[in-house]
């Protein structure tokens, strides 16, 4: 009798979610407050596992809600709204790792954090992905590159030790910061795709 019940009450659910979901096509206000309340929590545990951020997490949790009103005509009613729900979540998820790792690695300062303490797992993929493509860079280029991000010395004081100019130091590291620029993103992809993949 328990698997009955338990079975009826499952078949419930899904014939209550269609009917609100076809409600909620409509513009039903009630049928999207039942469908919210059904998956707020669900939803923003699933998130928070990969901002690990209350405020951004319920920030992005009411952003989703909002696209679910907005696009509530495209929804299909016979198909299942929690895989639905948690693409479009996946989506934005990816969208936020994307931008924050451009903004930590891929400006002008993208080496940085090679010196800081206590890294995050994602940020020692990210360094580490950076130093394998240092080691494809002429090793004088790289050599100097380093000296400047890893060391902090000055271009003053890089040019004294190796006899070089201001300006060959300047150009060489710029030379450096291009090719990141235009490599690095080839794995920003793959890294926030395993990062999703291991976690989902």
């Amino acid at each position: 009798m328990f698997f009955v019940a338990l079975l009826l009450t499952f078949q419930y659910q899904i014939l209550r979610e269609k009917a609100n979901l076809i409600l909620l096509k409509s513009g039903d206000v009630e049928a999207f407050d039942c469908l919210y309340n059904s998956y707020h929590k669900k939803l923003f545990a699933f998130i928070y596992k990969f901002l690990n951020n209350w405020h951004d997490t319920e920030d992005l949790v009411q952003k989703i809600f909002v696209t679910i009103w907005e696009k509530r005509v495209n929804i299909n009613s016979d198909k299942s709204f929690n895989s639905y729900l948690f693409t479009i979540a996946r989506n934005e998820i990816y969208d936020i790792l994307k931008k924050k790792v451009i903004t930590e690695y891929y400006g002008d300062c993208i080496m940085d954090v090679v010196s800081k303490d206590g890294c995050d797992i994602e940020e020692k993929k990210v360094i580490e992905t950076i130093y394998s493509l240092l080691e494809k860079v002429p090793e004088r280029r790289r050599r100097i590159f380093l000296m400047s991000k890893d060391m902090g010395l000055t271009y003053k004081q890089i040019g004294k030790q190796l006899g070089i100019s201001e300006n060959t130091v300047d150009t060489q590291i710029r030379n450096v910061l291009n090719y990141l620029r235009e490599e690095l993103p080839k794995y920003i992809k793959m890294l926030i795709l395993i990062l999703l993949g291991a976690i989902s």
